[in-house]
């Protein structure tokens, strides 16, 4: 089992052995059996131990006055498992909601966890025979559009990794991925070398799950990594063995996730752009894909990797611009209350009829606003380069990592 949160700095997280055995014993199952991720196993994890904590208030194991974080995780068996009723897991929401400030979605994700954690001791391993939270659903959704960048910020953002970056080529390359391939933080980071076929113009990714697609590159993909490649390759330090696509300057080792996120944040910051995370520039390229380049919702979920055309769907109501020129081409649009009145007396001649200029309508005009993304599906997301020299400050004080 990956008993780390991170698997390449192992110090940096304590081993799953701060929970019950049962607890423990599913996040092995997690990895191992159910082929989750190292991050959903954690996340799991300390969902888990967050109900144990509560469970143990609850059933007065501890001080009623004992803060939640103070409590003791560890020494709840299977028989106590086997105890929780349908409505000690109704008040552990009440208790997220109310007490914690939980989100719907961070509730529906702590629910999901005991979901899963339940139907492993009852189907699994048989080691109990009622689930409590079997009839128990997750609170409804708010339906919350992802946020993403429009065309013009994405190429301010592009400019400005060129500018504030000491490692340009690098940066550059990476904001182009998520931008066009709209790949995740964890499968961007986690790329190897021999996952990259340039001739080809593909990428092999490894999603959650572990689950392996191929993503195609467009000439906006291809010239960002023929451009960082050849200055990764020519890294002074850099040991021939390192299989990591992208590497930090200073250690010249893979680079973590945080790293690229505050990468990310300090390009978004340098463009002028507030509120938006690295996880939305993958909203970003999904929109851009679905709104410009003709894909359909199956193909884009498939480009996505989402294991469910459901999660996929959400991107099928951003095009605000398209019903929001297809209102104003209403004819209907421009009638003030002077125009509507009627005529009675050409109405009773039979002369009062609405003429259908529907053919007359200038449909160039209804697709305007479509204009500001024309060509990039094709050509990709991409700024000029040309200025990228290759030669940026080796001062390695600048990078952290």
């Amino acid at each position: 089992m990956s008993i780390y949160l991170d698997e390449k700095n192992p110090g940096k997280h304590p081993p799953f052995d701060d929970a019950s055995p049962d607890i423990v014993e599913y996040v092995r199952y997690l990895e191992v059996i159910a082929g989750k991720s190292a991050n959903t196993a954690f996340s799991y994890y300390c969902d888990l131990r967050g109900f144990s904590r509560f469970m143990k208030r609850r059933r007065g194991l501890v001080p009623a006055d004992t803060e939640i974080k103070d409590i003791d995780p560890k020494g709840l068996d299977t028989a106590f498992w086997g105890s929780v009723s349908k409505e000690d897991i109704y008040e552990y929401l009440y208790f997220l909601n109310r007490e914690c400030g939980n989100k719907k979605s961070s509730t529906a994700r702590r629910l999901a966890s005991l979901h899963g954690f339940y139907d492993y001791l009852v189907n699994q391993v048989n080691k109990l025979t009622e689930n409590p939270t079997a009839s128990i659903k997750p609170p409804k959704q708010d339906k919350v559009l992802p946020k993403y960048l429009t065309a013009e910020q994405s190429m301010d953002l592009l400019e400005s990794t060129q500018y504030q970056s000491d490692f340009p080529e690098r940066d550059y390359c990476m904001v182009v991925l998520f931008l066009n391939c709209g790949m995740r933080l964890s499968e961007l980071v986690g790329m190897d070398l021999g996952d990259i076929d340039l001739e080809q113009r593909q990428i092999r990714l490894f999603g959650k799950g572990h689950k392996e697609r191929m993503v195609y590159l467009n000439e906006a993909c291809v010239e960002a990594l023929q451009l960082y490649l050849a200055k990764r390759n020519t890294m002074e330090g850099l040991n021939p063995k390192e299989k990591a696509v992208f590497v930090t300057r200073r250690r010249k080792e893979r680079i973590s996730n945080r790293r690229v996120e505050q990468l990310v944040t300090s390009a978004m910051k340098a463009a002028g752009l507030k509120g938006f995370s690295t996880h939305k520039l993958r909203h970003t390229a999904a929109t851009l894909m679905y709104q410009t380049g003709n894909v359909d919702i199956l193909t884009l979920k498939q480009l996505l990797g989402h294991s469910s055309v459901g999660t996929t769907q959400i991107y099928t109501h951003l095009q605000e611009f398209q019903v929001r020129a297809a209102i104003e081409q209403n004819p209907l649009g421009t009638v003030t209350p002077e125009k509507a009145r009627l005529d009675t007396t050409k109405r009773a001649a039979g002369e009062n009829r609405v003429e259908n200029n529907a053919d007359s309508m200038d449909v160039e005009e209804a697709a305007s606003p479509m204009e500001a993304f024309e060509g990039v599906a094709n050509d990709g997301i991409r700024v000029d380069i040309s200025s990228m020299t290759g030669d940026a400050d080796e001062d390695a004080d600048k990078e952290t990592v």
